[in-house]
Order: structure tokens, then C-alpha cells, then sequence
């Protein structure tokens, strides 16, 4: 018997093409359920691997084992379909901790897609009984057999930029990832758990990655500020956005974009949404700094825990007379929001608990945005008659994933019917209406404070806390797919849009406070903050930028001058881009030109972009 003896028996073999008929149905399923199409090659290849090593598991799992097994498989399998739906990827593993919070349980879980568990549980129940059949006894070798699975997890780990990408396999994908999950919840080079990166470390004087300007220009009569956060909204829904980058999004929002273009908004064709995940965008919207690009999202749990002090807008504002209030319709728990606000300059902060009877339980993530954005205008009409300026900033929840739009039966009335429903639905149909319903939602809410003056004397922008996606027929063709960001400004009465930045300009959501604080004439006020005002005429240096994607794991360097170094999660393997500035998503062409960066220089600007200001003990 040789140590590898398991590999060439004939039911080792039976048992592989079992598995690959097992992976290719539950690929098949997560077709129907997602709608993406992965590149088949790629495909093909991937779930090779995975019958491999899912044969492995097969050949040497017994007694309590397999049935270990048969739930991870049916629950890997659940997940993964429902992440492919909302979020275009496979799960990524070390985002488990906020996957088991009870808040996003309730949330995102427990609702009528919850009714796809049983479904693949049931398949990976059947995979068992057939394999059972098939092969009585585990297989002898057992010690090769586990040998070849670690040799080929490894060989699958180093092959791909991205782990979770559609066309990764989702057994072997997931073993993959368990080395960097356990290893350190964070991206390799910044800093060990729990700590912070002490100093920020040097950098070539040729990138300009960290870059702050403003135009700071006197202002006699302060304006009101709205900011509207929208859940996953991607400028790519706006029809003349698509159009212009030749993109094909799941969802069209034609009568907002019209609205918008009505009420004097101006659309930007190339923004950037730094992150993926609420409190990486909210974070860089607020405070004008990077949001974290390590697998564990600390910056804003080190704020809410007072462990770090950085310099945020509402709290420039507040210190000069603005009322300032953060609305939001989830609860404030998850994320720690509750606590963060108020420690960033806001004095009024609420969430979904009121929109809810004395006694009553939140459910879901919050309210529809109907019942949202109405209550909403009562608050701020009620703001707006105070003598002094405020700041309003707002983030519906309707547009999260289970998508509520108010007219879903309530929850927990699961039935057969339901299940009906969910297997002849279109993949994204659920997002299409959400996102019209917030179209509707929004357009009445604007229209209502524009007849009643309310906008007269404010600057409104519109922006999301990420890019939702979507935007392509194939989501593994181009780099910054989930990127694709949203900013849309309408300026105060007395001023005039000639005065802004050109719509085909390149902006990111740390433009968004150094941009506020121009307009309120607080722009010498942006200390330690980064960015670009959307005021300044004259740019002083073309910037680069760090972005990211927490999903596909892909870490990005662009230059604005016409280049993009996408690289994997740990930086090893990159690959270089270029494209007009003035049409970045819609020109992008890879190159074979060696990356602009070392594998050191990349490391050392993602651990200045996890610096923070710690707080200064008295």
C-alpha cells in the first residue's frame, strides 16, 4: 500500500464524478438564484477542484463527521446563494462576525429566502445517501487523501486574484480561505488584531495617495446641508451614467435621475465608492478619511469605543452653530452607529426604534422607505423652523437586502406558496423594486421640501454608503464593478453649478466633507481630513487613490492620470490597467506593463490608510 494508495481505487473516482455532479446542480441553482453567469472555462476548472477535494471529505468522514459535514454543505450552499443575489460574490469568510450578529440575523436571514435552507440541505442530505451507497465504508488512506486535499487547497489559494469571485468553486473557495480567516482577521502587513498601526510609514514622494485641497472661500450666508445616504445605490441605475460607460445595470431609475436633473442636481459620471459595507462608506462620507481596508472593519467600533479620534465634518459644523441630527431607519446598535455618531459632531442621532410603538420590537432591519422618507419630512420641516442652520444626514434601509418595500407578507408566514414565488422570480426583480419604490419614495420627499422652500437655502447631496453592483453581464470582466459609486449634488440658491467641479471629473466619497465644508465656508476647517472639494478650480497635483472591494477581496491603487493597479487581498498578485480619466469605467483595458507600486510601497499605503488619531489620554 503505497501512502497515496486511496487516490487511484476506482471508488475514489466514482466518488469524485459523484461530487462534480453534486457541485455542477448546486452551480446550476445558484444560477437560477442569482442570475450570474460565470465564465465557463473558469468554471469548469474550478469546480474540478472542488469535486476533488469534496471527494476527499467524502472518503474519509463517518459518524458524527459526515453529519458535520452535510449541515456545512447545505449551509455553505444556502449562503453562498443568497450572497451571489445580493452581492455578485461568494461569502467571504472572515466576515463571519457580522454575519452571526443577531441584528443582521433578523435582518437579512429571517425572511422567505430563509426557505432555500431546507432545499439545500435536503441536496447535501442526498449527496450523503448516494455516496453511502456508492462507498459502505470510508476509504483506506485516509492520511494521503487528506495530504492531496491540503496540496491542492494550497495550488487553488495561490491560483486565483480573488477567492470569491463567481467563477471559484464553492467548496474549494471556502477551504481556501480558512488559513487567512484563522491566521488574522486582518489584510497581510496591517498590524496584528486589535492593534493599531502606530505611525504612518514612508512613501514615494511621486504618490500623492493621501491628498487634501479645498477651495476655502468666504461665505456670508450659511446654507443647510442635506446628505442623503441610499443603500447600495450605484450611479450606474441612472440611465445617461450607463449609457455614457456603455454599462448594463439590473436596475433603471429613469424618473429620479429626471427629478434630480429637475430640481438643479448635478450628476457625476466617474464617482468611486471607496468600500463595500455601510460603516466603511458612512466613514469615509463623514469623516474624510479611508475606510478600512482590513478584513475586520475597526475604525468605527475604535471611535464608538473612544480608542480613536479623527476629524470628522458634523463636528466642524456643530462647533459652528449648526444644529446637526443623523436619521437613519436600522437599528443604531448594529455597527455601533449609536455610539459613533454622537462622538463625530452629531447631537441628535436616531434609528428604527422610532418608527415603533413603546413596547414593540424592530422588525427586519427597519421601515420601508415610504413610511421612512415621510417621517423624515416632518422632522425636518420641523428642524427647518429654528433660526439656526443645520446638517441632516440620512440612510434608509429599504434598499438592503431582503429589499422591504412594505408590501412583503409579514415575517415568519413562510409557505409553500412562498417558495413558488421565490423559484419563478426574477433573480434581481426583489432589488428592481426596491429601488423603485425608494425612486418614488425620494422624488415625493424632495418635491414636497422643494414646494415648501425647505431647499431654497440647501445644499443637497446624494450619495450612497456603497455601490450595490450589477452594472455588468459579467462581473468577473473588469475591475471596480462594485465601485461604482454615486454622487449627485444640488448647490444652495445663491450659488451656481458653473462654480463646482465638471460632471466627467473623477470623485470619491472622501470628497463629500472637505466639499460640505467649503460650501458652509468652514474649508479651512478640515484638518487631518483627505479629499478633494468639488469647489477647487485649480488642482494643485493629480491624486491617487486606495479603493477596495471586501467581497471579491481585490485591492485597488489608481492613479487619476489614467491608470489602476488591481491586486489580491494580500498584494501579491496585480495586474496593471489604463483608462480616460473622463470615462474610467466604461474605458478600462488591461496591460502587460509591471505594477507602478512595489509589493513594500503597497503594503506601506494600507497601513497608513488604517492609521488613526488616537485619543490623548488627560
Amino acid at each position: 500500500m503505497t501512502f497515496f494508495s486511496g487516490l487511484a481505487s476506482r471508488r475514489f473516482a466514482q466518488t469524485v464524478f459523484l461530487a462534480l455532479s453534486w457541485l455542477l446542480v448546486i452551480r446550476v441553482s445558484h444560477i437560477l438564484q442569482s442570475g450570474i453567469w460565470p465564465n465557463p472555462a473558469g468554471m469548469v476548472a474550478s469546480d474540478i477542484a472542488g469535486a476533488l477535494v469534496l471527494a476527499v471529505l467524502l472518503s474519509i468522514s463517518a459518524g458524527v463527521f459526515r453529519t458535520l459535514l452535510v449541515v456545512l454543505l447545505g449551509c455553505a450552499a444556502f449562503v453562498a446563494g443568497m450572497h451571489l443575489t445580493v452581492h455578485g460574490t461568494l461569502f467571504q469568510l472572515s466576515l463571519i462576525g457580522k454575519g452571526v450578529d443577531p441584528t443582521f440575523v433578523t435582518g437579512s436571514l429571517i425572511n422567505k429566502h430563509s426557505l432555500l435552507l431546507p432545499v439545500y440541505l435536503v441536496l447535501a442530505w442526498v449527496l450523503h445517501r448516494l455516496h453511502r451507497r456508492l462507498v459502505p465504508e470510508p476509504l483506506a488512506g485516509g492520511k494521503g487523501l487528506v495530504v492531496f486535499a491540503v496540496l491542492l487547497v494550497s495550488a487553488y489559494a495561490i491560483s486565483f486574484q480573488s477567492l470569491t469571485t463567481p467563477t471559484n468553486n464553492l467548496v474549494a473557495s471556502f477551504f481556501s480561505q480558512i488559513p487567512g480567516a484563522v491566521a488574522s482577521p486582518f489584510t497581510a502587513g496591517v498590524g496584528e488584531d486589535n492593534e493599531q498601526v502606530e505611525s504612518p510609514q514612508d512613501v514615494r514622494d511621486d504618490t500623492n495617495f493621501f491628498h487634501q485641497q479645498v477651495a476655502a472661500p468666504d461665505v456670508e450666508n450659511q446654507p443647510n446641508v442635506l446628505l442623503i445616504m441610499i443603500e447600495g445605490l450605484s450611479a450606474g441605475y441612472f440611465p445617461s451614467v450607463s449609457e455614457y460607460h456603455n454599462l448594463d445595470p439590473s436596475v433603471e431609475l429613469n424618473r429620479l435621475e429626471e427629478n434630480l436633473e429637475q430640481h438643479g442636481f448635478r450628476i457625476y459620471r466617474n464617482a468611486l465608492s471607496m468600500e463595500r459595507q455601510t460603516d466603511r462608506g458612512t466613514f469615509s462620507i463623514l469623516c474624510g478619511e479611508y475606510p478600512d481596508f482590513r478584513r475586520q472593519s475597526k475604525k468605527m467600533v475604535d471611535v464608538a469605543e473612544d480608542r480613536a479620534s479623527p476629524d470628522c465634518m458634523p463636528a466642524r459644523l456643530q462647533e459652528n452653530g449648526y444644529s446637526t441630527a443623523y436619521w437613519q431607519a436600522a437599528p443604531l446598535d448594529y455597527m455601533k452607529k449609536g455610539d459613533f455618531m454622537p462622538r463625530v459632531g452629531f447631537s441628535e442621532v436616531t434609528g428604527a426604534e422610532v418608527f415603533i410603538s413603546e413596547g414593540e420590537e424592530v422588525e427586519g432591519w427597519g421601515p420601508p422607505d415610504p413610511v421612512y422618507f415621510s417621517n423624515i419630512g416632518k422632522r425636518i420641516r420641523e428642524l427647518d423652523s429654528s433660526s439656526s442652520p443645520w446638517m441632516v444626514t440620512l440612510l434608509n434601509v429599504g434598499t438592503h437586502h431582503p429589499f422591504n418595500t412594505g408590501e412583503e407578507q409579514a415575517e415568519g408566514d413562510f409557505n409553500t406558496e412562498n417558495l413558488g414565488e421565490l423559484a419563478q422570480a426574477e433573480p434581481q426583480e426583489a432589488r428592481r423594486k426596491a429601488m423603485k419604490t425608494m425612486e418614488e419614495s425620494l422624488n415625493e420627499f424632495l418635491d414636497i421640501l422643494a414646494s415648501e422652500g425647505i431647499l431654497d437655502n440647501t445644499l443637497v447631496v446624494l450619495t450612497s454608503d456603497e455601490s450595490g453592483g450589477f452594472i455588468r453581464q459579467d462581473p468577473e470582466s473588469v475591475p471596480l464593478n462594485s465601485n461604482v459609486g454615486v454622487l449627485a449634488v444640488r448647490p444652495p440658491s445663491d450659488d451656481s453649478l458653473e462654480q463646482y467641479a465638471p460632471e466627467n471629473q473623477i470623485v470619491a466619497q472622501i470628497d463629500v466633507p472637505p466639499t460640505i465644508l467649503d460650501i458652509t465656508g468652514l474649508g479651512r476647517k478640515t484638518g487631518d481630513m483627505i479629499g478633494r472639494s468639488l469647489l477647487v478650480e485649480q488642482q494643485d497635483a493629480e491624486r491617487d487613490l486606495l479603493l477596495a472591494d471586501t467581497y471579491t477581496g481585490l485591492k485597488y491603487f489608481l492613479r487619476e492620470s489614467g491608470q489602476l493597479l488591481s491586486c489580491s487581498e494580500l498584494m501579491t498578485n496585480c495586474s496593471t490597467w489604463n483608462f480616460n480619466p473622463e470615462r474610467l469605467f466604461g474605458s478600462l483595458e488591461q496591460t502587460d506593463i509591471d505594477p507602478f507600486l512595489t509589493f513594500e510601497e503597497r503594503t506601506a499605503l494600507f497601513n497608513n490608510a488604517a492609521y488613526m488619531k488616537p485619543v490623548e489620554n488627560p
